[in-house]
């Protein structure tokens, strides 16, 4: 809901369409009136890469942003920013990732503020920069404590 006003939403799951439907309907995010999502990808869009785990070749699914990029041209790497608990989904887009910890239902709400950390990051971006690719996601937290603060 913060960062609307600087950004379209886009919801891409690693999981079939039936289940990104449920749980965009269970959390009222299909309705809600502050905010919009652009659409929502599920599965069937990402295609299997082959990354190497302890030395070891594994296959895994990306989510690879081209494929957005070259429908809807007024998105690119510049101007693009992916949220995810599992890093290799970035594997084709590294620079545009920001890793985040995976949603926990046990895990004490008012002590999971990472999301609203996130959004505060995603704000200053917005508006100190014209290029997410100048910034080093990896680095959000040190860079949220040294800019938050100004």
């Amino acid at each position: 809901e913060r960062v609307y006003r600087h950004y379209d939403i886009v919801i891409w799951s690693q999981t079939k369409w039936t289940w990104v439907e449920i749980k965009l309907t269970e959390l009222g995010m299909l309705s809600n009136p502050k905010y919009a999502i652009c659409f929502a990808l599920d599965t069937s869009v990402m295609f299997k890469v082959v990354g190497f785990r302890n030395g070891n070749p594994k296959r895994h699914k990306v989510k690879a942003l081209g494929l957005i990029w070259a429908k809807c041209h007024h998105w690119s790497r510049q101007n693009t920013i992916h949220i995810d608990d599992l890093a290799r989904n970035f594997a084709m887009n590294p620079e545009c990732g920001l890793k985040c910890t995976a949603f926990r239902r046990d895990k004490n709400p008012e002590q999971d503020t990472e999301l609203l950390r996130i959004a505060a990051y995603l704000e200053l971006l917005a508006v100190k920069h014209g290029d997410f690719t100048q910034v080093d996601h990896n680095q959000w937290q040190e860079y949220l404590a040294k800019h938050e603060s100004k």
